[in-house]
């Protein structure tokens, strides 16, 4: 028998073959469009979904309140598990990932969040000249987080500073702004 008799009898339309291929196809493509698709460039799922689109964009939530520290320390902070409850111990509180959110605080376990933003080891970063003196707001560095689910993993590059310290003129000296 030729191979190409056979290719060519398996795969003529009316063959059950090319259409249950045609139809793993399309459910295949279906099932990524659905699932996977929607999930491409945005960042890592975290323990407790976290929307900073519903809490910084629909509802106004200042990034100052979750994050206290940004204007006097040289970390921004990620919020205590108890600033979660001073609205959320009224508003949804027996939704699943609040109640799971809950067993932590409970248990006095620190949720472990993944890393979204870093800087290399020798860059010494500080949120508070950025904030007060240049008057920046947190999306010139951290992007449209309001209009993000979940946020994208950034690892800030040097060329991305250098590139913001020329624009605002900002000091260019590397040892006394960042290299310290």
């Amino acid at each position: 028998m030729n191979l190409r008799f056979v290719i060519a009898w398996f795969w003529r339309p009316a063959s059950w073959l090319y259409w249950s291929m045609v139809a793993f196809l399309l459910v295949a493509a279906m099932l990524y469009f659905y699932y996977l698709f929607p999930y491409q460039g945005i960042g890592p799922a975290q323990p407790i979904p976290f929307s900073h689109r519903v809490h910084a964009g629909v509802k106004g939530i200042d990034c100052r309140f979750c994050h206290p520290f940004v204007t006097r320390s040289a970390r921004a902070g990620i919020p205590a598990m108890e600033k979660c409850f001073f609205c959320h111990t009224y508003i949804i509180p027996l939704h699943p990932q609040l109640v799971k959110e809950k067993e932590y605080l409970d248990r006095g376990r620190p949720v472990e969040w993944i890393r979204v933003y870093s800087l290399p080891d020798h860059v010494k970063f500080r949120h508070s000249p950025h904030i007060k003196l240049a008057k920046l707001d947190c999306a010139a560095c951290h992007g449209q987080v309001a209009t993000m689910d979940r946020l994208k993993t950034v690892k800030f590059q040097m060329k991305f500073c250098i590139d913001c310290h020329r624009r605002m003129q900002g000091p260019m000296d590397c040892w006394l702004s960042c290299h310290h």
